[in-house]
């Protein structure tokens, strides 16, 4: 009786740790005339985890040979795990760059009891997060590739009320992406009848704990995945990679998203 007690206990955890660290990879294909093919990647909310159940992070995204990678926020738990962390995303192979706007995390630290960062100390991590990636503090940059403009904006959506809108008018662009931590950012763009193409974001985790392919916990008014937006054209929630506050997920699992633009 103790054995199968022992044992239902050993497959249970296997199962969650299954759950919560194999990282599936989900395929969107777009067409969008004028642009020329590209593959971009979107990852998001890795709150220190850079090891999978089926292997290295910067192995899963170079195994698509992507054109640009996508960093929504939230890269550690805590200050402690930023070395780490970059340490991976430096091993990635992205033709035109890693692009990466801050999360709530940036700014805070604590997996129940947060701690905000003071502002020395947000600025010394963001000049860490500039060895690897371009950030984007409510900034934009642009792409050119083979006859292509890209135009990229990443807001400063972390939760602290930072995020604004673009200081100039959005530039003409065969493909325009607007960049953000939080969902929550589609209020603005709304509001300010702003245009893109795609908007991605993250900080959701999908809930973490899913049934009946229903969220459980928190967040349950936001979609996961994609959906189409009449400002932003495809709107993504990435699951994201991490966990927060619980340390499992359940039937969400770990995510990046492979964006296969005009056949890439």
């Amino acid at each position: 009786m103790m054995t199968t007690i022992v044992l239902c206990i050993l497959m249970g955890m296997i199962f969650l740790a299954y759950h919560t660290t194999y990282v599936k990879a989900t395929t969107v294909k777009l067409t969008l005339p004028g642009v020329s093919p590209l593959t971009l990647i979107h990852l998001s909310d890795l709150h220190g985890r850079t090891r999978f159940w089926n292997g290295e992070l910067h192995k899963l995204v170079n195994a698509y040979d992507p054109d640009i990678v996508i960093v929504t926020g939230d890269l550690t738990q805590h200050r402690g795990q930023l070395t780490r962390v970059l340490n991976e995303l430096a091993k990635i192979k992205s033709e035109d760059g890693i692009f990466f706007v801050p999360g709530n995390y940036e700014r805070e630290a604590g997996r129940f009891r947060k701690k905000a960062y003071s502002a020395a100390g947000f600025h010394s991590q963001k000049e860490a997060w500039q060895q690897v990636m371009t950030v984007l503090e409510n900034e934009s940059t642009v792409i050119e590739k083979d006859g292509s403009c890209i135009w990229i904006y990443g807001f400063d959506n972390s939760m602290y009320g930072n995020e604004r809108r673009p200081r100039q008018e959005i530039q003409q662009a065969n493909l325009t992406i607007f960049l953000a931590h939080s969902p929550n950012i589609v209020s603005l763009i709304h509001s300010e009848s702003l245009k893109a193409d795609l908007l991605l974001t993250g900080h959701t985790h999908g809930g973490q704990v899913r049934l009946f392919n229903r969220t459980v916990g928190a967040y349950k008014h936001f979609h996961v995945g994609q959906k189409e937006d009449q400002s932003v054209g495809v709107f993504g929630i990435s699951r994201g990679l991490g966990t927060s506050r619980l340390p499992i997920r359940l039937n969400c699992f770990p995510e990046i998203t492979v964006y296969a633009i005009n056949g890439s």
